[in-house]
Protein backbone atom coordinates (compact mmCIF):
# COMPACT_ATOMS: atom_id res chain seq x y z
CA UNK A 1 0.00 0.00 0.00
CA UNK A 2 1.28 3.47 -0.89
CA UNK A 3 1.59 6.02 1.90
CA UNK A 4 1.02 9.71 2.53
CA UNK A 5 3.77 10.95 4.85
CA UNK A 6 3.62 14.12 6.95
CA UNK A 7 6.41 15.80 8.92
CA UNK A 8 4.62 17.71 11.68
CA UNK A 9 7.28 18.55 14.31
CA UNK A 10 4.78 20.81 16.10
CA UNK A 11 3.00 17.63 17.23
CA UNK A 12 3.98 17.80 20.92
CA UNK A 13 2.87 21.43 21.14
CA UNK A 14 -0.41 20.50 19.46
CA UNK A 15 -0.94 17.82 22.11
CA UNK A 16 -0.49 20.42 24.84
CA UNK A 17 -3.05 22.65 23.08
CA UNK A 18 -5.38 19.66 22.91
CA UNK A 19 -7.82 20.95 20.31
CA UNK A 20 -8.20 21.51 16.58
CA UNK A 21 -6.93 24.69 14.98
CA UNK A 22 -3.56 24.87 16.71
CA UNK A 23 -1.25 27.52 15.18
CA UNK A 24 2.42 26.47 15.49
CA UNK A 25 4.98 29.05 16.63
CA UNK A 26 7.39 30.43 14.06
CA UNK A 27 10.27 28.12 15.03
CA UNK A 28 8.11 25.02 14.52
CA UNK A 29 6.92 26.36 11.16
CA UNK A 30 10.52 26.90 10.02
CA UNK A 31 11.42 23.35 11.10
CA UNK A 32 8.39 21.87 9.31
CA UNK A 33 9.15 23.78 6.14
CA UNK A 34 12.91 23.24 6.09
CA UNK A 35 12.78 19.53 6.90
CA UNK A 36 9.53 18.75 5.10
CA UNK A 37 11.43 16.41 2.77
CA UNK A 38 12.67 14.24 5.67
CA UNK A 39 9.97 11.50 5.38
CA UNK A 40 11.42 10.59 1.98
CA UNK A 41 14.10 8.68 3.91
CA UNK A 42 11.51 6.18 5.19
CA UNK A 43 9.23 6.28 2.14
CA UNK A 44 8.91 3.93 -0.83
CA UNK A 45 8.67 4.62 -4.56
CA UNK A 46 5.28 6.13 -5.38
CA UNK A 47 4.58 7.59 -1.93
CA UNK A 48 3.36 11.14 -1.34
CA UNK A 49 4.94 13.57 1.15
CA UNK A 50 2.81 16.51 2.29
CA UNK A 51 4.94 19.66 2.57
CA UNK A 52 4.49 23.39 3.03
CA UNK A 53 6.70 24.24 0.04
CA UNK A 54 7.12 21.60 -2.68
CA UNK A 55 9.85 23.54 -4.49
CA UNK A 56 11.92 23.85 -1.31
CA UNK A 57 11.37 20.16 -0.48
CA UNK A 58 12.50 19.06 -3.94
CA UNK A 59 15.57 21.28 -3.70
CA UNK A 60 16.53 19.94 -0.27
CA UNK A 61 15.85 16.35 -1.28
CA UNK A 62 18.05 16.75 -4.35
CA UNK A 63 21.06 16.89 -2.03
CA UNK A 64 20.34 13.27 -1.08
CA UNK A 65 18.80 12.04 -4.35
CA UNK A 66 21.24 9.13 -4.75
CA UNK A 67 19.75 7.56 -1.60
CA UNK A 68 16.07 8.54 -1.80
CA UNK A 69 13.14 6.74 -3.46
CA UNK A 70 10.93 8.34 -6.11
CA UNK A 71 8.37 10.26 -4.04
CA UNK A 72 6.07 13.16 -4.86
CA UNK A 73 6.13 16.29 -2.68
CA UNK A 74 2.69 17.88 -2.63
CA UNK A 75 1.31 20.99 -0.95
CA UNK A 76 -2.03 21.02 0.87
CA UNK A 77 -3.92 22.91 -1.85
CA UNK A 78 -2.95 20.23 -4.42
CA UNK A 79 -3.42 17.21 -2.18
CA UNK A 80 -7.09 16.51 -2.96
CA UNK A 81 -6.26 16.45 -6.68
CA UNK A 82 -3.45 13.95 -6.08
CA UNK A 83 -5.61 11.76 -3.85
CA UNK A 84 -8.33 11.60 -6.48
CA UNK A 85 -5.85 9.68 -8.65
CA UNK A 86 -5.25 7.08 -5.93
CA UNK A 87 -6.86 3.77 -6.84
CA UNK A 88 -6.86 2.56 -3.22
CA UNK A 89 -6.77 4.26 0.19
CA UNK A 90 -3.34 5.47 1.27
CA UNK A 91 -1.74 4.69 4.59
CA UNK A 92 -1.37 8.07 6.32
CA UNK A 93 1.96 8.15 8.19
CA UNK A 94 2.63 11.37 10.13
CA UNK A 95 5.41 12.29 12.56
CA UNK A 96 2.74 12.08 15.27
CA UNK A 97 -1.05 11.97 15.49
CA UNK A 98 -3.02 14.78 17.14
CA UNK A 99 -6.39 16.48 16.72
CA UNK A 100 -4.89 19.49 14.96
CA UNK A 101 -3.25 17.34 12.27
CA UNK A 102 -6.44 15.36 11.74
CA UNK A 103 -8.32 18.62 11.18
CA UNK A 104 -5.61 19.88 8.81
CA UNK A 105 -5.72 16.69 6.73
CA UNK A 106 -9.51 16.68 6.55
CA UNK A 107 -9.42 20.30 5.37
CA UNK A 108 -6.91 19.31 2.67
CA UNK A 109 -9.23 16.63 1.31
CA UNK A 110 -8.03 13.44 3.01
CA UNK A 111 -11.04 11.11 3.47
CA UNK A 112 -12.08 10.71 7.09
CA UNK A 113 -12.02 6.92 6.72
CA UNK A 114 -8.23 7.11 6.21
CA UNK A 115 -7.72 8.88 9.53
CA UNK A 116 -7.78 7.72 13.18
CA UNK A 117 -10.90 8.32 15.23
CA UNK A 118 -11.14 11.02 17.86
CA UNK A 119 -11.03 8.28 20.49
CA UNK A 120 -7.74 6.98 19.08
CA UNK A 121 -6.30 10.50 19.15
CA UNK A 122 -7.43 10.92 22.76
CA UNK A 123 -5.52 7.73 23.56
CA UNK A 124 -2.34 9.09 21.95
CA UNK A 125 -2.67 12.30 23.96
CA UNK A 126 -3.21 10.36 27.19
CA UNK A 127 -0.17 8.15 26.53
CA UNK A 128 1.92 11.24 25.76
CA UNK A 129 1.19 12.74 29.19
CA UNK A 130 4.39 12.42 31.21
CA UNK A 131 2.55 10.82 34.12
CA UNK A 132 1.74 7.81 31.91
CA UNK A 133 5.37 6.67 32.26
CA UNK A 134 5.40 6.60 36.08
CA UNK A 135 4.45 2.90 36.49
CA UNK A 136 6.82 1.81 33.72
CA UNK A 137 9.76 3.77 35.18
CA UNK A 138 9.17 2.25 38.61
CA UNK A 139 9.18 -1.30 37.22
CA UNK A 140 12.33 -0.70 35.18
CA UNK A 141 14.29 0.67 38.13
CA UNK A 142 13.10 -2.25 40.28
CA UNK A 143 14.05 -4.92 37.72
CA UNK A 144 17.19 -3.69 35.90
CA UNK A 145 20.39 -3.32 37.97
CA UNK A 146 22.26 0.00 38.02
CA UNK A 147 19.26 2.02 36.89
CA UNK A 148 17.86 5.04 38.65
CA UNK A 149 14.83 7.28 38.25
CA UNK A 150 11.82 8.66 40.07
CA UNK A 151 8.84 10.64 38.79
CA UNK A 152 5.68 12.03 40.35
CA UNK A 153 2.81 14.27 39.29
CA UNK A 154 1.82 16.94 41.82
CA UNK A 155 -1.08 19.36 41.71
CA UNK A 156 -0.19 22.33 43.88
CA UNK A 157 2.62 24.73 44.66
CA UNK A 158 2.79 23.35 48.19
CA UNK A 159 3.28 19.84 46.82
CA UNK A 160 6.16 21.05 44.65
CA UNK A 161 7.84 22.66 47.67
CA UNK A 162 7.34 19.50 49.73
CA UNK A 163 8.90 17.37 46.98
CA UNK A 164 11.91 19.69 46.82
CA UNK A 165 12.31 19.59 50.61
CA UNK A 166 12.39 15.78 50.49
CA UNK A 167 14.40 15.24 47.28
CA UNK A 168 16.56 18.33 46.80
CA UNK A 169 17.40 19.75 43.34
CA UNK A 170 14.45 19.08 41.06
CA UNK A 171 13.48 18.98 37.41
CA UNK A 172 10.05 20.53 36.82
CA UNK A 173 8.17 19.48 33.67
CA UNK A 174 4.92 20.32 31.98
CA UNK A 175 2.83 17.15 31.45
CA UNK A 176 2.90 17.94 27.73
CA UNK A 177 5.71 19.90 26.08
CA UNK A 178 8.19 19.74 23.21
CA UNK A 179 11.98 19.34 22.88
CA UNK A 180 13.11 21.17 26.00
CA UNK A 181 10.10 23.48 26.20
CA UNK A 182 8.23 23.14 29.45
CA UNK A 183 11.26 21.86 31.37
CA UNK A 184 12.87 23.85 34.20
CA UNK A 185 15.56 23.12 36.79
CA UNK A 186 15.29 24.15 40.43
CA UNK A 187 18.31 23.98 42.73
CA UNK A 188 17.53 24.75 46.37
CA UNK A 189 14.32 26.75 46.16
CA UNK A 190 11.77 28.10 43.72
CA UNK A 191 12.76 31.47 42.31
CA UNK A 192 10.00 33.94 41.38
CA UNK A 193 10.43 32.93 37.72
CA UNK A 194 10.08 29.23 38.56
CA UNK A 195 7.06 29.93 40.73
CA UNK A 196 5.49 31.67 37.77
CA UNK A 197 6.28 28.71 35.53
CA UNK A 198 4.73 26.24 37.99
CA UNK A 199 1.59 28.35 38.48
CA UNK A 200 1.14 28.66 34.73
CA UNK A 201 1.52 24.91 34.15
CA UNK A 202 -0.85 24.10 37.00
CA UNK A 203 -3.45 26.45 35.56
CA UNK A 204 -3.10 25.24 31.98
CA UNK A 205 -2.46 21.50 32.43
CA UNK A 206 -3.65 20.70 35.95
CA UNK A 207 -0.41 19.27 37.29
CA UNK A 208 3.38 19.42 37.25
CA UNK A 209 5.80 16.51 36.88
CA UNK A 210 8.65 16.53 39.41
CA UNK A 211 11.83 14.45 39.23
CA UNK A 212 15.25 14.42 40.93
CA UNK A 213 17.87 16.45 39.08
CA UNK A 214 20.55 13.96 38.10
CA UNK A 215 24.03 14.75 36.80
CA UNK A 216 23.73 13.85 33.12
CA UNK A 217 26.72 12.29 31.35
CA UNK A 218 25.14 11.47 27.98
CA UNK A 219 21.80 11.16 26.19
CA UNK A 220 20.62 8.14 24.28
CA UNK A 221 17.36 6.49 23.28
CA UNK A 222 15.86 3.25 22.10
CA UNK A 223 13.44 3.33 19.18
CA UNK A 224 10.54 0.90 18.91
CA UNK A 225 7.51 -0.05 16.82
CA UNK A 226 4.20 -1.13 18.41
CA UNK A 227 1.86 -3.30 16.35
CA UNK A 228 -1.31 -2.36 18.23
CA UNK A 229 -1.76 -5.88 19.64
CA UNK A 230 0.72 -5.63 22.50
CA UNK A 231 3.83 -6.60 20.53
CA UNK A 232 6.66 -4.03 20.63
CA UNK A 233 9.92 -4.56 18.74
CA UNK A 234 13.21 -2.68 18.90
CA UNK A 235 14.16 -0.72 15.77
CA UNK A 236 17.54 0.54 16.94
CA UNK A 237 19.66 2.58 19.29
CA UNK A 238 19.89 6.37 19.12
CA UNK A 239 22.83 8.40 20.42
CA UNK A 240 21.96 12.08 20.35
CA UNK A 241 22.95 15.48 21.69
CA UNK A 242 20.97 18.33 23.21
CA UNK A 243 21.59 21.96 24.14
CA UNK A 244 19.44 23.31 26.98
CA UNK A 245 17.16 20.32 26.54
CA UNK A 246 16.60 20.92 22.81
CA UNK A 247 17.66 18.33 20.25
CA UNK A 248 20.72 19.24 18.16
CA UNK A 249 21.96 16.06 16.48
CA UNK A 250 22.36 12.29 16.17
CA UNK A 251 25.19 9.87 15.56
CA UNK A 252 24.83 8.00 12.25
CA UNK A 253 26.51 4.62 12.54
CA UNK A 254 25.83 0.89 12.51
CA UNK A 255 24.06 -0.63 15.48
CA UNK A 256 27.26 -2.40 16.53
CA UNK A 257 29.19 0.89 16.46
CA UNK A 258 26.53 2.67 18.52
CA UNK A 259 26.41 -0.10 21.13
CA UNK A 260 30.21 0.01 21.35
CA UNK A 261 30.06 3.76 21.98
CA UNK A 262 27.41 3.30 24.67
CA UNK A 263 29.57 0.58 26.26
CA UNK A 264 32.32 3.15 26.77
CA UNK A 265 29.91 5.28 28.81
CA UNK A 266 28.19 2.71 31.01
CA UNK A 267 28.32 -1.00 31.86
CA UNK A 268 27.32 -2.68 28.61
CA UNK A 269 25.61 -5.50 30.47
CA UNK A 270 23.22 -2.99 32.03
CA UNK A 271 22.57 -1.34 28.67
CA UNK A 272 21.97 -4.69 26.94
CA UNK A 273 19.37 -5.62 29.58
CA UNK A 274 17.25 -2.59 28.72
CA UNK A 275 15.73 -3.28 25.26
CA UNK A 276 13.62 -6.26 26.32
CA UNK A 277 12.66 -4.77 29.69
CA UNK A 278 11.59 -1.52 28.04
CA UNK A 279 9.68 -3.37 25.30
CA UNK A 280 7.78 -5.29 27.98
CA UNK A 281 6.93 -2.01 29.72
CA UNK A 282 5.78 -0.40 26.48
CA UNK A 283 3.63 -3.42 25.58
CA UNK A 284 1.65 -2.81 28.77
CA UNK A 285 1.61 0.97 28.57
CA UNK A 286 0.76 1.21 24.86
CA UNK A 287 -0.95 -2.11 24.10
CA UNK A 288 -3.55 -0.62 21.72
CA UNK A 289 -1.26 1.89 20.03
CA UNK A 290 0.04 1.12 16.55
CA UNK A 291 3.05 3.13 15.41
CA UNK A 292 6.51 4.37 16.39
CA UNK A 293 7.70 4.93 19.96
CA UNK A 294 10.92 6.48 21.21
CA UNK A 295 12.19 6.10 24.76
CA UNK A 296 14.74 8.74 25.80
CA UNK A 297 17.31 7.67 28.39
CA UNK A 298 20.40 9.09 30.11
CA UNK A 299 23.70 7.92 31.46
CA UNK A 300 23.99 9.71 34.81
CA UNK A 301 26.66 10.05 37.48
CA UNK A 302 25.40 9.15 40.94
CA UNK A 303 28.13 9.87 43.51
CA UNK A 304 30.84 8.67 41.13
CA UNK A 305 28.94 5.63 39.82
CA UNK A 306 27.67 5.53 36.25
CA UNK A 307 24.02 4.48 36.10
CA UNK A 308 21.22 4.59 33.52
CA UNK A 309 17.98 6.54 33.75
CA UNK A 310 15.89 4.12 31.64
CA UNK A 311 12.86 6.31 30.90
CA UNK A 312 13.38 10.06 30.74
CA UNK A 313 10.59 10.39 28.17
CA UNK A 314 8.37 8.18 26.04
CA UNK A 315 7.59 9.81 22.70
CA UNK A 316 4.41 8.34 21.23
CA UNK A 317 5.43 9.36 17.72
CA UNK A 318 8.35 9.18 15.33
CA UNK A 319 11.58 10.77 16.60
CA UNK A 320 14.76 12.27 15.20
CA UNK A 321 16.55 9.20 16.52
CA UNK A 322 14.31 7.03 14.37
CA UNK A 323 14.92 9.34 11.42
CA UNK A 324 18.66 9.00 12.03
CA UNK A 325 18.36 5.19 11.84
CA UNK A 326 16.70 5.53 8.42
CA UNK A 327 19.27 8.07 7.21
CA UNK A 328 22.10 5.81 8.41
CA UNK A 329 20.71 2.92 6.36
CA UNK A 330 20.92 5.08 3.26
CA UNK A 331 24.44 6.31 4.03
CA UNK A 332 25.86 3.08 5.43
CA UNK A 333 29.59 2.59 5.41
CA UNK A 334 30.29 6.00 6.89
CA UNK A 335 30.42 7.22 10.48
CA UNK A 336 28.72 10.59 10.62
CA UNK A 337 26.66 12.90 12.74
CA UNK A 338 23.34 14.36 11.68
CA UNK A 339 22.66 17.86 12.93
CA UNK A 340 19.71 20.20 12.55
CA UNK A 341 20.51 23.90 12.32
CA UNK A 342 17.75 26.44 12.81
CA UNK A 343 18.87 30.00 12.19
CA UNK A 344 16.29 32.73 11.76
CA UNK A 345 13.81 31.55 9.15
CA UNK A 346 16.07 28.82 7.75
CA UNK A 347 16.36 25.20 8.84
CA UNK A 348 18.82 22.68 7.40
CA UNK A 349 19.86 19.12 8.04
CA UNK A 350 23.52 18.34 7.46
CA UNK A 351 25.75 15.29 7.78
CA UNK A 352 29.32 15.60 9.03
CA UNK A 353 31.74 12.73 8.50
CA UNK A 354 33.84 11.45 11.40
CA UNK A 355 37.04 9.44 11.27
CA UNK A 356 36.03 6.92 13.92
CA UNK A 357 33.48 6.16 16.59
CA UNK A 358 35.44 7.60 19.50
Amino acid sequence: MASLHVFNPEHDLALAYGREGFTPPAAACHLRSGLGFLPAFWSADGDLVLVDDALLARREASRWEEWLPDVTFVEADRLAERLADAAIPLDVDPWGWDASLRHRLLSAGVPESWLPTSAALDSVRRLSHRSATIPMLGKLVASVPQTVGLRQEVHSMDAVRLWMKEHGPTVLKSPWSSSGRGVRFADDALSPNLEGFVRNVLQRQGGVIVEPWYHRVADFAMEYWSDGDGIVRLLGLSLFTTVNGAYTGNVLASEDEKWAMLGRLVDIGVARALPLAVADGLSLMCADYQGPLGVDMMVVDCAGTRMVHPCVEVNVRRTMGMAAIDVARCTRGRFQTMTVDVAGTVCHMRLTEKEDCG
